[in-house]
């Protein structure tokens, strides 16, 4: 015969074991979402400054084409999912700096948005 505890000590095991496969199965596919997140952000912010850094090239090297395409890649940067809420403050002041020193406001704003105002500084004025 079978000691009382040995039959507790299997039930509890037998009861045990898949409810911890369980738990580790999903402890597992959280650390799996959670790091494809964190990858996803980075790659959205190395695609994001790899865009700016063309666009700023563009804007700088004089060529009034180049500097029409660099303008427009920021400013549709900047109203794209790919422009993370951390990295807005940054390609906006770029924008503007870039943009509106190399160009006039007054172009600036026509290349932007038909009748929009040029407003200079962070959003943390707002």
């Amino acid at each position: 015969m079978i000691p009382t505890w040995m039959a507790v000590v299997g039930v509890i095991a037998t009861v045990m074991s898949p409810l911890l496969a369980l738990g580790g199965v999903a402890l597992g596919a959280y650390l799996t979402r959670k790091s494809d997140r964190e990858l996803d952000v980075w790659r959205h912010r190395e695609e994001t400054m790899r865009m700016v850094r063309w666009a700023v090239e563009q804007i700088l090297a004089g060529d009034e084409a180049g500097t029409d395409a660099g303008v427009v890649t920021l400013r549709s940067l900047m109203r794209s999912e790919l422009l993370q809420a951390e990295d807005y403050d940054l390609v906006a002041a770029l924008t503007a700096a870039v943009a509106i020193d190399r160009i006039g406001s007054a172009a600036y704003a026509d290349i932007a948005e038909q009748g929009a105002e040029v407003v200079e500084g962070d959003s943390a004025d707002e």
